[in-house]
């Protein structure tokens, strides 16, 4: 009996030490380390369900599937592999945390940045390719908190339809479509109308993903094309060797 104690805790210390070396660095609890990248991205999961923060910072997240994780970590691993490691290092970026039914201000959300934090989290199980774009939302996320003083936010609003105002509600529910626009207008998703942040962002993530419908409307929506020049020249100046798509 004391034989089998000794080695269940042979076991459970390491990770105790471990969750608790990580709840140091990014204050949030009940996580593991999941893989490192040659980058030097580390990769961390839920091995229980966990909260952190209050009100309209508090997030919550569940422990994944195996299956689940193992093939969102691949597509988040290959979504990144876009960024070189220097560029990585520069926008101070340093965990991704993978987890399900991810919640911020308890509205459901599939991605969330912590640019305090060097940290971006992602919901596994949303679907592959708005996943994706999602990745890179929220890495511009961490970009614009860093460089803010690159991505004037009166500048870009000069861009718009002078009649246009964000909504200025970015956790309202029925904001929340990330769901790409047919008609734009200059905006390629519902949420982008949200703020100046979220349509920086969404620009950026659409950018990157560089599909037939991201190509289609940086072409022939005007407004879109002078946002997509805007994040373009301001990605430069932080990294002159950064190339899109």
């Amino acid at each position: 009996m004391k034989l089998n104690l000794f080695i269940i805790l042979i076991f459970l210390i390491p990770l105790k030490v471990q969750s608790d070396q990580i709840y140091e660095l990014i204050k949030i609890p009940n996580l593991e380390l999941y893989n490192i990248d040659k980058k030097g991205i580390r990769y961390l999961t839920a091995y229980k369900d966990f909260s952190a923060g209050k009100g309209i910072n508090s997030i919550s997240c569940e422990k994944p599937e195996k299956n689940l994780l193992k093939r969102k970590f691949l597509l988040t691993e290959e979504n990144i592999k876009f960024y070189q490691k220097n560029f990585l290092k520069k926008i101070n970026l340093r965990f991704v945390i993978l987890c399900k039914k991810l919640k911020v201000s308890n509205i459901p959300a599939i991605g969330f940045a912590n640019p305090e934090m060097r940290t971006i989290i992602l919901d596994v199980n949303s679907k592959e390719k708005i996943f994706q774009r999602v990745i890179h939302h929220e890495i511009f996320h961490i970009i614009h908190k860093n460089f803010n003083h690159l991505f004037d936010m009166s500048k870009w609003k000069t861009f718009n339809n002078p009649k246009f105002k964000y909504s200025a509600c970015t956790h309202c529910e029925g904001n929340l479509s990330l769901t790409p626009l047919d008609l734009t207008n200059g905006f390629f998703t519902t949420y982008a109308k949200t703020s100046v942040s979220e349509d920086m962002a969404e620009t950026f993530s659409f950018l990157i993903f560089n599909d037939k419908h991201s190509k289609i409307k940086i072409a022939e929506d005007s407004i879109i094309g002078k946002k997509a020049n805007f994040i373009k020249k301001n990605i430069s100046k932080i990294y002159i060797e950064f190339e899109f798509k």
